[in-house]
Formats: C-alpha cells, structure tokens, sequence
C-alpha cells in the first residue's frame, strides 16, 4: 500500500514538473518572440524613404542658396538619428522622450513639404511625460502612417494630433488606469487610403504598414502575457458624421503596459 501511495506521489509529482517545464518554456518562447519583434522595430526606426528624402530636401537647399535653413535641418535631423541610437537598447522610454522625438520628425516633414500640415502635440496635466516610461517606438509608425496615407493624399491643409491621457477602462470586470494615446488626422479616412495603397502598391508591403503591424504584434503578444484584450484600434472618423474626415487611431495601455519611475 505505501508502495502503491509513493508511485502516485512521484507519478503526480512527475506530471506537474512536465507541466511546468511545458508553461516555461512557452513563456520563453514568447519572451524570445517579443525581444525579436522589439529588435525589428529598433531596426526599422529610421524608415529609408524618410532618410533619403530628407538628404535630397538638404541638397534642394543648399543648391537654392538656403544655407541657414539647410543647417536646421541637417542639425535636427542629426538631433533625430542621435535620440534613436540613444533610445535604440531600452525597452521603455520617458513619455517626454517620445515627444521630442516626434517633434523632430514631424518638424522635418514640415520643412521638407513647405508647410503642408501643421501638428498638435497634446499632454494632460496630470502627466508627467518625464517620469512616465513607454515601450519604445510604439506611436511614430502610427504618425508616419496619417501623415503619408492620409494627410498628404488629401490635397487640403492637414492637421495631424498626437494626444496622451490617463482613463478608467474595463479589464475583465475590472476598473484600471489606461495611458491612452491618440493619433488624429483630418486626412482621406481609413477606406480610401486603404484602397490607394492597394492600387499603389500592388501587393507590395511598405515600411510605414510593416513598422505599424510590428507594433500590433508586439503589443498583442504583451496583451496576450498579461490577459489583456488588444489595445489598438482604428476609427475613420466619416464614420461618427458625414462632416467629418480622417482617422484616429487609440492605443490603450493598461498599467501593465506602462511604468511610473520616481
């Protein structure tokens, strides 16, 4: 009987370390997964296009005798590249590191298309962007997305926001505290870019829909870590009236999702 007893200890015994082996090496499976899209995303940061347009709008410069605004822009594009290598190893940034960096970019887009759109860059009082870390390079596919298949395709003056906010979401019954961060733009709406870049591409994939599926997916298998739905969505605002143009995309990060430093 004690025999029989002490093969069913070590039978059961033995299941629960298979199980358990069985759940940690998923969990690294996942962890490896999430450290290889973080390392696609870092990798994709300076988009190719931007990079070799950028150069082409300084030499446009400098040929056209613009020397004072050829500088500014070499000096914000080096400030630019500067806060990408410096960013490059971290997982999760300062909020009022990713507001720089947007500022750069957008102000460089700004220059190089004459002052096409101008941009908003929203932050409630009750954040303070400089203790507030997010994962890294979460929102500028998302600004390069409205500012290329949206705002620039409309022909009209674009109006591009980027606001962050603290709200009280429901998490499976559950009250908490999600940073939400929204990309606004007043361009040609979800549908019609969608349709353009279809017929523009012709089955290719650029880099702006590459960085922001990258993004998705990282973000999904952080959610999916921590039981959490998926936190990303996208609205064309047509949709809400028939007077209202563009799209807005709302990321909700849980508190799991974002980190307070002291």
């Amino acid at each position: 009987m004690l025999f029989l007893f002490i093969v069913l200890i070590i039978s059961i015994a033995a299941r629960r370390i298979k199980f358990n082996s069985k759940k940690n090496n998923e969990q690294i499976e996942l962890n490896e997964r999430i450290n290889q899209l973080k390392h696609q995303a870092l990798s994709s940061m300076m988009n190719p296009h931007f990079t070799f347009n950028a150069l082409n709008s300084v030499q446009y410069l400098i040929n056209s005798k613009r020397n004072e605004e050829a500088n500014n822009y070499i000096a914000m594009m080096a400030k630019l590249i500067r806060k990408h290598l410096d960013t490059a190893g971290s997982g999760f940034i300062p909020l009022s590191e990713e507001i720089t960096r947007l500022k750069l970019y957008l102000n460089l887009e700004k220059l190089r298309f004459q002052d096409r759109f101008s941009y908003e860059i929203i932050n409630d009082t009750n954040i303070d962007a400089s203790s507030l870390m997010i994962p890294n390079m979460i929102i500028q596919p998302f600004v390069e997305n409205s500012l290329w298949h949206g705002i620039l395709d409309s022909g009209d003056e674009g109006l591009l926001s980027v606001s962050f906010s603290f709200e009280n979401v429901d998490i499976d019954s559950v009250l908490c505290r999600a940073l939400i961060i929204k990309v606004t733009d007043n361009g040609i709406g979800i549908k019609t870019a969608k349709k353009q870049k279809e017929e523009e591409s012709k089955g290719k994939e650029d880099h702006i829909s590459k960085g922001i599926q990258i993004v998705e997916e990282r973000l999904r298998l952080l959610s999916t870590k921590m039981h959490i739905p998926q936190p990303i969505m996208f609205e064309d605002l047509s949709s809400r009236d028939n007077n209202s143009q563009g799209t807005e995309v709302i990321i909700s990060l849980p508190p799991t999702l974002y980190k307070i430093i002291s």
